[in-house]
């Protein structure tokens, strides 16, 4: 075996998701130490993913919990820099645009370790998120840029970032979603008591929409004139609970506030609903995998291509904007045909590209 060292460093559920297929990989052809950073630790929510994923536990815990962007990363830099500084890994492997992606790379360049940016090249242009000035500040500083479409490429270019340094290998979190999505039994439903197609499944995470409450107000009353028509399954992070308590705000009857879900559970649901809702990045590609239409509760994506490919739906955050696009699926069994027979734009086997990438460049 290789003595190679890789450090990767993540710190969500999302990440843990889409790292599934790379991770046994790695430590097959190297010597990994993965470092979970707390930034979404729940201990039992993490031991589901992990087990559900069929993955070994991270190596270290760095614990670094919730709280503001500036603090919760330094807490993130403090604690990764004396486990990089021992390890000593010829390459660090960071995936997105978390604060942990950021941490994970702002050490490891500091420490002059070659920086691995899985998913680069993604650009919203909105600055005001948090997440695009840390894929950017990630993707100037990154040795290996693993881009998921020409798309992303583009974006790197424009900015300067070229040569053979850019590559074009598709996105783990394909891999993974069509690796789960056999594994999630229909089964499942019955313990949600739905029936396929017959719910929509919701998600909204992002401060943008959460931190506003004006804009929250819209989201929550889109999903409450929805949940008039159809069961609207919204699984809430403890955070989105306590947002809604501070706004005040209040969920109409049809809309069924659940637990975080298993990665297992969440498939099994998102496979099998007419469509769904969210401002996830990830989920816009694993619904194209399953073929559900997603709405996007954003103004802008990363994902445009599979808006152009006419799978998902960028609707914004204004309730009359998401109910339109919601109700002609409603009420037209034809255009939900017509959506489910586009092709969506999807480039399996990144996993096994960047392995092989990473076999040669070390």
């Amino acid at each position: 075996m290789s003595r190679v060292r890789i450090l990767t460093v993540l710190g969500t559920r999302p990440e843990i998701v889409k790292l599934s297929p790379l991770l046994p990989l790695l430590d097959r052809e190297f010597r990994q130490l993965v470092v979970h950073t707390g930034q979404h630790y729940d201990e039992n929510m993490d031991r589901i993913f992990f087990r559900e994923l069929r993955l070994r536990a991270p190596d270290r815990f760095l614990e670094a919990g919730s709280g503001g962007q500036g603090g919760q990363t330094a807490r993130m830099l403090e604690r990764l820099e004396p486990i990089a500084t021992r390890f000593r890994p010829e390459w660090a492997l960071v995936l997105g645009d978390t604060n942990s992606t950021l941490a994970g790379a702002l050490v490891a360049a500091k420490l002059r370790v070659r920086v691995v940016h899985v998913e680069a090249g993604c650009r919203s242009f909105n600055r005001a998120m948090p997440e695009e000035l840390n894929r950017i500040l990630v993707d100037h500083v990154a040795d290996l840029l693993f881009a998921p479409d020409a798309e992303a490429v583009r974006h790197l270019r424009a900015e300067g970032i070229r040569g053979a340094k850019v590559r074009l290998v598709g996105n783990t979190g394909l891999d993974a979603a069509r690796r789960t999505m056999h594994l999630a039994s229909g089964a499942r439903l019955r313990w949600y008591a739905v029936k396929p197609k017959r719910y929509a499944l919701a998600t909204i995470h992002r401060a943008e929409n959460t931190d506003d409450p004006v804009r929250c107000a819209r989201l929550m009353e889109a999903l409450g004139r929805i949940a008039r028509r159809l069961p609207v399954l919204f699984p809430a992070h403890p955070r989105t609970r306590n947002v809604l308590r501070q706004h005040g705000l209040r969920l109409a009857p049809g809309v069924r506030v659940l637990d975080p879900l298993g990665n297992l559970d969440f498939m099994a649901l998102m496979q099998r609903a007419m469509f769904v809702l969210s401002d996830s990045g990830g989920i816009q590609e694993e619904a194209a995998v399953v073929n559900t239409p997603c709405l996007i509760l954003r103004e802008e994506t990363e994902w445009t291509r599979l808006v152009d490919a006419g799978k998902n739906f960028l609707v914004g955050t204004r309730p009359t904007a998401i109910g339109r696009v919601a109700d002609r699926l409603l009420d037209s069994p034809a255009f939900r045909a017509r959506v489910a027979a586009r092709k969506a734009p999807l480039n399996f086997g990144a996993s096994r590209r960047i392995l092989r990438i990473l076999q040669k460049a070390a």
